[in-house]
């Protein structure tokens, strides 16, 4: 009997409830009381379980003597069951798919669980580090990067060949912390006010290993080198105004 319980309790019994339906089933047509003794349950629980299998439409109540007795369907009322769960739950489906506009309109949009996209490869970190020029609403792109990042071939490419370019055309700022090192970067336009592009020095003492993008409500962190390609979005304003006021705290100390 025991191997049974597990089963009537994937289709919905709790354990008291399953306990209650098998002694019941063994033992035939009794009153509350004796199931509470023969199981061990107590009897407040055991009448609470009772009803509920009444109302699933497995067990039947009678009534012998001002007494209450309770005996079992046949076990195939579990199946019929079963049945009217699904009939119910594809009536619901359709009452849930029909009010999805009325919920969605009350879907907060300040949430503070963020959304996280996994990028790999260079199509990834690429696919990534464009993303900041196709949201909304994106005025300014504020940049922590490092030489080794910007002077990556695929970043320098996509950079000269489509960034840059389409990043101007929609007129969008970039101001950017950058590690800095004796060897200054070779690309002369680094500077040109014409990018729309600030730039200033973190103290050589200290150094970026990884690169991250703050707009809009959107953080992202890069990392490409030799032997990892590799790109984290995190949509949450919370983290995006936490990242954007370290930015500032960093860029009025830095020249």
């Amino acid at each position: 009997m025991r191997h049974l319980q597990p089963l009537l309790e994937d289709i919905g019994l709790n354990h008291h409830e399953s306990t209650v339906y098998l002694q019941l089933l063994q033992a035939g047509e009794q009153p509350a009381s004796m199931v509470s003794r023969q199981t061990h349950i107590p009897r407040s629980t055991v009448r609470g379980a009772l009803d509920k299998l009444c109302e699933r439409g497995i067990v039947r109540k009678l009534y012998k003597r001002n007494t209450q007795y309770y005996r079992c369907e046949d076990p195939a009322a579990l199946v019929r069951h079963l049945q009217s769960r699904i009939t119910d739950d594809q009536l619901n489906i359709k009452r849930v798919t029909a009010t999805l506009p009325q919920l969605k309109a009350l879907l907060r949009k300040d949430s503070v669980i963020p959304k996280v996209k996994y990028f790999e490869g260079a199509k990834g970190v690429i696919e990534a580090f464009n993303h900041s020029l196709f949201a909304d609403d994106i005025e300014e792109i504020l940049f922590f990067t490092s030489y080794s990042f910007i002077r990556n071939s695929f970043i320098l490419k996509n950079d000269d060949d489509f960034y840059i370019p389409l990043r101007i055309k929609k007129g969008i700022r970039m101001r950017v912390l950058v590690g800095k090192r004796k060897d200054l970067d070779p690309r002369k336009k680094y500077n040109d006010p014409t990018e729309l592009r600030e730039r200033r020095y973190i103290p050589e003492r200290f150094t970026l290993p990884g690169n991250i993008h703050i707009y809009g409500n959107f953080v992202v962190y890069f990392s490409a080198d030799a032997t990892e390609h590799m790109a984290v979005l995190i949509e949450s304003a919370m983290m995006a105004d936490t990242m954007r006021a370290l930015f500032e705290f960093m860029w009025e100390k830095c020249v």
